[in-house]
């Protein structure tokens, strides 16, 4: 998601960060970034505002932008054009304009908007705004659902892509043939990764057997990748077979192609991507391509995720992959997670689950558990798995845990790097018990 507009980033870093991001959700949205290939700082920014000869004009466009540093975007609207119509001949009413079309854009006013961008365009076509102003401008347009021009000359990547994606939210059925008269093309690599994950939201049935091929044969690893996680949102049932095969490859890196495809079945709505993610954590090739099938699939919401969990715990034996199943499981808001949690803290042979089990049954923040976590630390006898209980126990914010960590402070018989961990664990809290029983420890 790009972040809105603040006082103090008043551009989203650099312009390849904002398309990541903006790639991930297709949500290119208005933001008040520099064209440049390199963005600038805050500094910079505001280094291109010219000092104005006149002072009453300085003070009205800075009383403007203060309403943008505070995100009162009517206010800095009302402000920007009482300066523009007040300063009509000012140094600094090109950099007015744009911003007045960003405040109107804030409020959704994208016709007014695309007003005062136009007029700042024909009026300063070689001012140092130009740049942004093209950017906005067209991504005005996209929001009014109108084409958007670009010249092909414009060596503008960002326009090139708010293009193309234009066209392929309103001409669904034109979007194959452009991306891949795109992708044929000797345009950016950034224009061709934004054209693959286009093709993957707005291409359709006919865009599949395309991604599925460039997922298994395109020698860039780059787009390889993106037409890898675009399968991912094509929810089309012929995917599934391609992502499970590159999911169980030997080779795993964090940005790789099994690791794409690991992340696009955990986007894809087919309820057999579960099983498949299941599948990859059981009997995959590669023990950290398992262990992120399983973090990924703890993410998935909905029961079937849950049972995918179970199935995986029961299937294996390695106690590295039930570690990461027991981390989910902590992860999930599922009463049946939190059973069998529960059953694991009590039961598990391996001592590392159970201090796991305890972990996440603790992360929960569910008050329900915190007795049977009390009872087992009665009743454990293993200073390890006590350890592992009293650091459980130290994370809820309630009376009983209070109490018990007070009852360990006290009890002699505990040992004494124990008892320096419950005074720790009481020392953050601000409970008036707590405090009073802290200081009597003093006298």
């Amino acid at each position: 998601m790009i972040h809105p507009y603040t006082q103090h980033r008043w551009i989203q870093g650099t312009r390849l960060t904002a398309l990541m991001l903006g790639f991930a959700a297709l949500g290119i949205a208005l933001v008040a970034a520099p064209a440049r290939a390199n963005a600038q700082s805050p500094r910079d920014m505001i280094s291109r505002l010219v000092q104005s000869d006149n002072d009453a004009a300085t003070r009205a466009f800075t009383q403007a932008r203060s309403f943008l540093d505070e995100q009162k975007w009517a206010q800095a609207a009302s402000t920007f054009n009482r300066y523009i119509n007040d300063y009509p001949s000012d140094k600094n009413l090109d950099a007015a304009l744009y911003w007045l079309a960003f405040a109107y854009g804030k409020q959704n006013k994208f016709k007014e908007a695309e007003g005062v961008l136009t007029d700042l365009l024909v009026r300063f076509p070689r001012s140092s705004w130009s740049g942004d102003a093209k950017v906005l401008h067209a991504e005005v347009k996209g929001k009014l659902g109108q084409p958007v021009p670009f010249d092909e000359n414009d060596p503008n990547d960002e326009l090139r892509i708010l293009a193309l994606r234009t066209l392929c939210e309103n001409d669904r059925v034109g979007c194959s043939a452009r991306v891949s008269e795109v992708l044929r093309s000797n345009k950016s690599a950034r224009v061709k990764e934004a054209a693959i994950i286009l093709l993957g939201r707005y291409g359709g049935n006919e865009a599949v057997p395309s991604l599925i091929q460039m997922s298994r044969s395109e020698p860039n690893e780059k787009l390889r990748m993106r037409a890898i996680r675009a399968l991912g949102s094509t929810n089309d049932e012929r995917a599934l077979d391609v992502l499970r095969e590159l999911a169980m490859s030997a080779v795993y890196d964090d940005e790789s192609p099994t690791d794409s495809a690991i992340h696009a079945l955990v986007e894809h709505d087919n309820a057999r991507a579960v099983t498949i993610l299941g599948d990859v954590a059981i009997n995959g090739k590669n023990l950290k391509a398992r262990q992120h099938s399983v973090e990924q699939l703890a993410r998935r919401s909905g029961e079937p995720a849950v049972d995918e969990l179970f199935r995986i715990y029961d299937a294996v034996q390695d106690v590295q992959i039930r570690k990461y199943v027991v981390a989910g499981l902590g992860n999930r808001k599922s009463p049946r997670a939190a059973e069998r949690l529960l059953v694991i803290a009590r039961t598990a042979p391996e001592v590392e689950l159970r201090r796991g089990a305890f972990r996440s049954l603790a992360n929960r923040g569910d008050g329900q558990y915190l007795d049977a976590l009390l009872s087992m630390y009665d009743s454990e006898a293993d200073n390890d798995l006590k350890n592992g209980l009293l650091q459980a126990i130290g994370q809820y914010q309630d009376r009983r845990a209070y109490q018990k960590l007070m009852q360990v402070v006290r009890n002699n018989a505990e040992p004494i790097e124990r008892r320096k961990t419950a005074i720790q664990m009481l020392s953050r809290s601000k409970d008036p018990e707590v405090l009073e029983f802290l200081k009597d420890m003093l006298k």
